[in-house]
């Protein structure tokens, strides 16, 4: 099944230069429909990539509501006519969009018009899409998994966690997050970071300095 599941996906990732956020195109090889992972301040470069490959952006979802990962909402919703995503907690962060560095004033609102909530599993293209709420970074983030793959937005990275220290963080609920709702998940599980390189469950578990899990301390 894993094979299979992967065999059906393709997943590009734009990497933002200026954050080093990472957005992620996700496409059904036998299809040209995708989905669209946190558009952030990169988006003249993701909708090149579809429009470039012929794919249409069907429905747009975001980890969690901080301007480095939203701010291309936007412009991808005026491009493919899609919707957008995003736990109802973390609604408040999309007030802020317009205080980050490098988005243009006249960004418009980014407005979601769907609610993620935990344990839903999104149907895809004839596949199911987990939503694993992961509080910490903020309150309403979550991650994406994806048979064998978790998108983890800010909530773990390779060798790192993410901030806790902004409004709506907390730094119990993160390790919480980590430790019960990620490393819970088979070892094997591919981690896609919203910012960074890629690694697993248990490379995290293991080497994680942030988060060690009980058996390898």
């Amino acid at each position: 099944m894993t094979d299979t599941l992967r065999d059906l996906v393709e997943l590009a990732i734009v990497v933002d230069p200026m954050f080093d956020q990472n957005c992620y195109v996700l496409r059904r090889r036998d299809t040209n429909d995708a989905l669209v992972v946190d558009p952030g301040l990169q988006h003249p470069q993701t909708i090149a990539v579809l429009e470039q490959r012929g794919l249409r952006c069907d429905r747009i979802l975001l980890t969690h509501g901080h301007p480095d990962h939203v701010s291309g909402v936007p412009a991808v919703k005026a491009a493919f006519g899609c919707e957008a995503a995003i736990h109802p907690d973390d609604r408040e962060q999309l007030e802020a969009v317009h205080y980050l560095p490098g988005v243009p004033d006249d960004l418009p609102d980014v407005i979601c018009e769907q609610d993620l909530t935990d344990g839903e599993v999104l149907s895809w293209q004839g596949l199911g899409i987990e939503v694993v709420h992961t509080p910490g970074h903020t309150r309403g983030s979550v991650c994406f998994r994806i048979g064998p793959d978790l998108l983890s937005g800010d909530t773990l990275f390779n060798r790192g966690i993410g901030r806790f220290d902004l409004p709506g963080g907390s730094r119990s609920a993160l390790i919480f997050s980590i430790e019960q709702r990620i490393y819970t998940l088979p070892p094997e599980t591919v981690v896609y970071p919203g910012h960074g390189q890629r690694t697993t469950v248990e490379e995290e578990m293991r080497e994680n300095p942030f988060v060690v899990h009980p058996r390898y301390r």
